[in-house]
């Protein structure tokens, strides 16, 4: 019976290793989801002073759905938080968290700090 939990307690104990591996797994990777995310982000930066906070809202959706592509989930996760701001943005609502989530999608695009 001891053999029997035993067995069990290490099978347990490796499934929640694998768990947390597959959860980190992919944060430094830029596969070409997340190349071309990251080149739409930095296009969208060079000509953003020109467009509307619709526009912007459009082109941040763009980087979005390119960023769920990738199987980097850090650039998921910032695209998300930026498509959030983008869309408060659209509405009329006040920038709130906007240049802080660029930066760190930017950082995130560089292979900076999660």
């Amino acid at each position: 019976m001891k053999r029997v939990l035993l067995v069990l307690t290490v099978a347990a104990l490796a499934a929640g290793a694998c768990s947390v591996d597959d959860a980190t797994s992919n944060v430094a990777t830029m596969d070409a989801a997340a190349v071309k995310a990251c080149s739409e982000l930095r296009d969208l930066g060079a000509q953003a002073s020109s467009l509307s906070a619709r526009e912007i809202r459009d082109r941040i959706g763009q980087v979005y759905a390119d960023a769920q592509k990738s199987s980097n989930p850090v650039l998921q996760t910032r695209a998300v938080a930026l498509y959030t701001d983008a869309t408060y943005m659209a509405e009329g609502a006040q920038p709130g968290t906007f240049h802080a989530d660029i930066a760190a999608m930017e950082s995130a695009c560089r292979g900076g700090p999660a």
